[in-house]
């Protein structure tokens, strides 16, 4: 095509334009390049002023709202509980004279069935005390009292000052316990006399020799025996009601002449009722054998009664009853145990106090093989818990033989072990007979050469253990 004028005056015009358009596109591009700084962070705003009620409540409600599911909060630990007070007995005491001292405490929540106690090295809501001064200068320090709550949170007070004197008792009583044997709440105490030792200078203690034994448990009426040793039943008062039982014994021991000594001593007894019901809400319920120790009867037959009771308001009705036998063992080991149902008992309900009583067989010639028989209870409260229970029929230990025993060689045991049957009037006697006739001092005035050396009548050992026979060899 042939250009003309007009054409050629708008090409440099279309240049112009192409140019400026090109510029315009460059810098556009330069400015989206550059590097964008970081946005500023947001300030944040605090609160100055109170909050108001309503936002009180929300947050109130939003703590307490319940938390998502498998999440488990830690419990709060309890508070410490409060020392209202803490009485001592006697404001003077001489030297290693007892000075009772009582402990009356509450938790800030009033919750006070975890409460218990100690003081000094002593166990116990209401505990008599023995401080005594030192020799070399006379001073003593008095102990301290420290109160328990649940996971064992405790406070600790001292005990308020009283004085100990130079002076010193002439004797002390000491009692002792001991829970029975195949019991939950038999306990058996045992006074001791003990006279102050000769002091040169010092005239010696009048003579002593115990006639009588006045006994007080707690607040009941007094037992009197003729020997220092006794059985009780200790019963819990509020027997679902708290974690330990508190009592008080006491011992006033008599001489003929009608001068007295006393003694006294502090228990605090682990509830096991309340133990099970609260860390697994089982109502417990417990079994006395009579007798205590199993014995077979002519005919090869253990006969006992058992009485069955709990501590908890309302009669419990029995829904099932399971008997468990446990089988001698052979060479291999013991087979394991059988289990089988029974269905029931001839008592179908254990009623709240004393309970009831139900007598039980095991025929040891019909089941040679069988060791002990145990009965399982299971049953339900007034409330609706569970009740759980078990007691067991033993085969007693066979009576000893030159065939199946080792004889005692020793002239002591051997002496005792005589005695013993003379005073009980039995054929056999048991390790619990001999310790319990020993306390009661029974052989104070055996003279045993201990380094003789036995005669061939001796008598089989058949162990240590409680209710195991003792007697002559070839009886």
């Amino acid at each position: 095509m042939t250009s003309t004028p007009e054409n050629r005056s708008q090409r440099p015009w279309r240049w112009v334009l192409l140019l400026a358009l090109l510029a315009l596109g460059g810098l556009v591009g330069w400015l989206l390049s550059r590097p964008q700084p970081a946005p500023e962070a947001p300030v944040a705003q605090t609160r100055t002023r109170p909050s108001t009620a309503s936002e009180e409540g929300t947050q109130s409600a939003l703590a307490a709202a319940p938390k998502p599911p498998g999440v488990e909060q830690p419990a709060a630990e309890p508070a410490a509980p409060i020392v209202d007070e803490v009485r001592v007995e006697k404001q003077e005491v001489c030297s290693g004279e007892d000075n009772l001292i009582t402990v009356r405490a509450h938790t800030p929540d009033g919750n006070d069935a975890y409460l218990h106690y100690t003081v000094g090295d002593g166990t116990g809501q209401r505990l008599p005390i023995r401080v005594w001064r030192n020799d070399a200068d006379g001073s003593y320090e008095l102990p301290q009292v420290t109160v328990f709550t649940k996971n064992n949170v405790s406070v600790t007070v001292p005990i308020p000052p009283y004085k100990v004197k130079e002076c010193e008792v002439e004797r002390l009583v000491n009692v002792m316990s001991r829970r029975m044997p195949n019991a939950e709440d038999d306990f058996e105490f045992f006074a001791k006399v003990m006279e102050r030792p000769a002091q040169p200078g010092k005239p010696a203690p009048r003579p002593f020799v115990a006639a009588r034994y006045v006994w007080t448990f707690d607040d009941e009426a007094p037992e009197t025996t003729t020997g220092p040793l006794v059985s009780h039943t200790l019963l819990a008062h509020s027997g679902a009601e708290s974690m330990y039982t508190q009592h008080l014994i006491r011992v006033d021991v008599y001489d003929a002449a009608g001068h007295k000594e006393t003694g006294r001593s502090s228990l605090q007894v682990l509830n096991t009722s309340f133990e099970n019901f609260d860390k697994k809400g089982i109502v417990t319920l417990h079994a006395v054998g009579t007798p205590r120790f199993p014995v077979l009867d002519a005919d090869g037959v253990v006969r006992q009664t058992f009485r069955l009771y709990h501590r908890f308001h309302g009669p419990v009705r029995l829904t099932k009853v399971t008997t468990v036998r446990a089988f001698r063992g052979t060479d291999e080991g013991p087979p394991p145990p059988e289990q089988v149902d029974v269905g029931s008992l001839p008592v179908s309900e254990v009623p709240e106090g004393k309970g009831t009583e139900v007598t039980v067989s095991f025929d040891t010639k019909a089941e040679p093989e069988v060791f002990a028989i145990t009965y399982s209870l299971e049953g339900v409260s007034t409330d609706g818990h569970p009740a759980r229970g078990t007691f067991s029929v033993m085969r007693p230990p066979p009576r000893p033989t030159q065939e199946n025993s080792t004889p005692v060689s020793d002239p002591v045991l051997l002496a005792k072990v005589k005695r013993a049957r003379e005073l009980l009037h039995q054929e056999y006697v048991t390790d619990e007979d001999i310790f319990r006739l020993e306390r009661e001092g029974k052989f104070a005035d055996l003279k045993v050469d201990a380094s003789q050396k036995p005669s061939g009548n001796t008598a089989p050992a058949s162990g240590p253990l409680n209710g195991r026979p003792r007697s002559p060899a070839g009886k």
